[in-house]
């Protein structure tokens, strides 16, 4: 049975599981590198042993494991809670609160980084005949710098297309099962971003993240992540302090850039993410943050006019 009650067995063992995280250790080779037939490592379990499993020239360490039994668990939660679900008259209001790198080059050439704190309220009505409504205030960002701006859009289409990335009709498209969504998404590479596994990642967690997608759906994307290359799992605070497990992937093309996405165990929903430099490159340190969001959902009464 659907809950949204906190059940607090589920979540002591999913620390228990974090707590165990084991902590990377360089391989070392124990002699020359032999050819090895290419074949895909399915990380199906927390409990792999520690370690590394090497394919090839590709090293695949237990984190890898541990996440994907942390990303089965997230899913199950997905499935016992109870989403918010607004009332004809009522609102799911999204809160973002984001703090963003911004980069500018001066005259000189000079990469200049600063942070630029937004929010983006979303309010999608419980009638289906009512417009969506969205409050963002830019911060100092263009293109609306110190204002804030409303729109109200028919099914969300604040900017000529569908908020969620994805209509309706095609999030009931998708299967639910995660190694279908996985392959689904991995057929769908058409080269962007900086490798196959990071374009993934990307176009999975941008569906989670602005929180419309149902608990079914959501539970099957959180294992399909289980299937991508060097995701692992930690405990991480989004933008409001809020603690939650986060799933994350460092990618090597984009010197070294992490992307996380955190998630409240109590309900599987996504409450926030960060993305962090792990290597000082374009103007910014080593493991400074250049993004940082915090999310949270509630049923309101009202939207702005």
């Amino acid at each position: 049975m659907n809950t949204s009650e906190f059940q607090a067995d589920r979540r002591e063992a999913l620390r228990r599981q974090l707590v165990k995280l084991p902590t990377l250790v360089p391989l070392k080779p124990a002699g020359p590198a032999r050819p090895h037939p290419t074949r895909r490592v399915l990380l199906a379990a927390a409990t792999a042993t520690v370690g590394a499993l090497v394919v090839g020239q590709i090293s695949i360490t237990a984190q890898s494991a541990h996440a994907a039994g942390v990303l089965r668990a997230v899913a199950e939660q997905s499935m016992t809670f109870s989403d918010p679900v607004p009332k004809p008259g009522e609102y799911l209001l999204i809160h973002t609160r984001a703090n963003w790198g911004v980069s500018s080059v001066d005259e000189s050439g000079t990469i200049k980084n600063s942070m630029n704190v937004q929010t983006i309220d979303v309010y999608v009505p419980g009638s289906p005949n009512e417009d969506w409504v969205l409050r963002r205030d830019w911060g100092d960002a263009a293109p609306v710098p110190m204002e804030t701006e409303v729109i109200r859009a028919k099914d969300g289409y604040f900017y000529g297309g569908p908020w969620s990335l994805l209509s309706e009709e095609e999030l009931d498209a998708l299967p639910r099962d995660g190694q279908a969504l996985y392959d689904h998404f991995n057929s769908q590479y058409d080269g962007g971003s900086a490798s196959r596994d990071e374009n993934n990642f990307v176009r999975i967690t941008d569906i989670l993240r602005l929180g419309l997608v149902p608990a079914d759906l959501r539970a099957g994307l959180y294992q399909a992540l289980a299937f991508i290359p060097g995701v692992n799992a930690s405990e991480q605070a989004n933008f409001d302090g809020k603690v939650g497990i986060a799933i994350g992937r460092t990618e090597p093309l984009r010197a070294g850039q992490r992307a996380e996405m955190i998630i409240d165990p109590d309900t599987g929903l996504v409450i926030g993410e960060r993305a962090i430099m792990t290597y000082a490159a374009f103007g910014f340190g080593s493991n400074e943050v250049v993004g940082h969001t915090a999310i949270d959902y509630r049923i309101v009464d009202s939207a702005p006019e």
